[in-house]
């Protein structure tokens, strides 16, 4: 595993005592150099950051390069972090837009087909229970839960993406058009469709 101030970037949540500091003392700790309060937001986040980034790219040892790349770039520009918005918030639209440059980077991503289960098997940190609360909004059997996200991960780019945006990272229609460069109309479209794909999907099993 990859390091960042030479510690591993993907670990289990910290402490008790780690984890009652806020986001902002520990981002304000980590502005004046404080590499143990940054490793503490690592820590807190590191698996917010590689299920997201595994959901939209769907490549384990990807989502892992780009959960380091992320924080690098957070590490590097932590220091211009004005606090406008809360730091998850922050976080979420490096981790996001990250995503969306590898895939601007290929032609197309690859069509394979993803099985949650054997990650998890694998032991690979699928960190599930945030995109559980916002499945559940739309579909509310929690026992339909992790069926809807394994439909999700292998559904077509042009249908994963804009619905991971919408409903599992609660983006505006507007914001997700302006991320992935596409008409309100489409992103609206591409959504209905995939919402309608997993009911069916379900429906079917």
């Amino acid at each position: 595993m990859e390091t960042i101030c030479g510690k591993e970037l993907i670990n289990p949540g910290g402490t008790d005592r780690d984890n009652a500091v806020s986001d902002e003392t520990l981002v304000a700790k980590s502005k004046i150099g404080d590499k143990a309060a940054f490793e503490i937001l690592v820590k807190r986040y590191s698996k917010y950051v590689y299920t997201t980034s595994f959901f939209m790219i769907r490549d384990s040892h990807e989502a892992e390069d780009i959960s380091q790349e992320v924080f690098v770039k957070v590490y590097l520009s932590i220091g211009g972090f004005r606090g406008l918005s809360s730091f998850k918030t922050w976080l979420r639209k490096l981790t996001v837009n990250t995503c969306i440059d590898k895939i601007r980077l290929k032609s197309k991503i690859s069509d394979k087909k993803v099985s949650l289960d054997s990650m998890i098997e694998d032991g690979k940190e699928i960190l599930l229970y945030e995109f559980n609360q916002n499945v559940e909004k739309f579909f509310q059997d929690k026992e339909t839960v992790n069926d809807v996200l394994k439909i999700i991960v292998n559904l077509d780019e042009s249908y994963r993406i804009p619905l991971i945006l919408r409903d599992l990272q609660d983006y505006s229609y507007i914001e997700i058009a302006e991320i992935l460069k596409k008409p309100v109309g489409t992103i609206k479209t591409n959504i209905h469709r995939a919402r309608k794909i997993i009911k069916d999907q379900l429906l079917g099993k």
